[in-house]
């Protein structure tokens, strides 16, 4: 633990104990992981659910997000880590940071110790065959032909190398058996907040129909990838149509599969990344 974060406890210390959350200070500044009581616990689950559940579900088996009801976090193994993680979020992933305005330290401490209890009643096994998912994945589902894995495949598709850690094994399923209703959201730039990899018609003056994924937006003009991997940018003054396909996904229905493969090739997304 830093100095600057022992001292931060420290001083939390005397308005924890008040609260009954934290137990009796001394050993907290030499220690990685501060002593929380049951009504601490309490107040960290109830502060997880405001700003945690809603990717990670309320019972933290996961959703959007992967599921924290595991034996160990890949990206936070302890609970200074862990508090790393929820302050300051993973770049590149869905995963932000809390601001300190809106969540104390102290809060932030007490959903880290909370989460590092999920795994203690309740560990998510994912039904299905990964190694025979892996299969599914190149063959029956061609998914090659969309994403990419570890630098194989097209990336028309969002890439999936470590979709583990970034899905948990309900929105996999979902993603599957109904693509255009789990379309990811963009968490940062200009496209903050909007679907990401949304289907678009566009029709030119000229009667011209272009088709393909939305890359980026502003005002005045879209960006678009085709099918084949084409990026084509229009302005928005030369255009006559523009429908973005809301709940839509270019990625075909899983009809073909069996229930059997379906297990499989989520269980097989679901170990990507998870280092395990």
């Amino acid at each position: 633990m830093t100095p600057d974060r022992a001292a931060t406890l420290i001083s939390l210390c005397g308005l924890a104990l008040a609260a009954g959350v934290l137990a009796a200070p001394g050993p907290v500044a030499a220690q990685e992981e501060p002593e929380v009581t049951e009504a601490g616990l309490a107040r960290g689950e109830m502060f997880y659910q405001a700003h945690c559940g809603r990717c990670h579900g309320m019972l933290g088996q996961g959703g959007e997000g992967p599921s924290l009801a595991r034996p160990t976090l890949p990206r936070a193994p302890d609970h200074e880590s862990l508090v790393e993680v929820i302050r300051g979020g993973i770049p590149g992933t869905g995963m932000p940071g809390t601001r300190s305005n809106l969540v104390s330290d102290l809060e932030v401490d007490l959903i880290a110790a909370y989460v590092r209890t999920l795994a203690e009643d309740v560990v998510t096994e994912v039904a299905g065959d990964a190694e025979r998912g892996q299969e599914v994945f190149a063959s029956t589902g061609d998914c090659y032909s969309c994403h990419v894995v570890d630098g194989r495949g097209t990336g028309i598709g969002p890439e999936l190398t470590g979709i583990g850690l970034r899905r948990g094994v309900d929105y996999l399923y979902a993603s599957l058996r109904t693509p255009g209703s789990e379309l990811p959201v963009s968490r940062r730039g200009i496209l903050r907040g909007f679907r990401g990899y949304l289907p678009v018609r566009a029709v030119t003056r000229e009667g011209r129909v272009i088709t393909g994924m939305r890359v980026n937006e502003d005002a005045f003009t879209i960006q678009l990838r085709s099918i084949s991997g084409r990026a084509v940018s229009l302005r928005k003054e030369d255009l006559v149509e523009l429908e973005k396909q809301f709940d839509h996904s270019l990625m075909p229905a899983v009809e073909e599969m069996t229930e059997a493969d379906i297990d499989d090739l989520v269980a097989f997304l679901a170990d990507l990344g998870d280092g395990s």
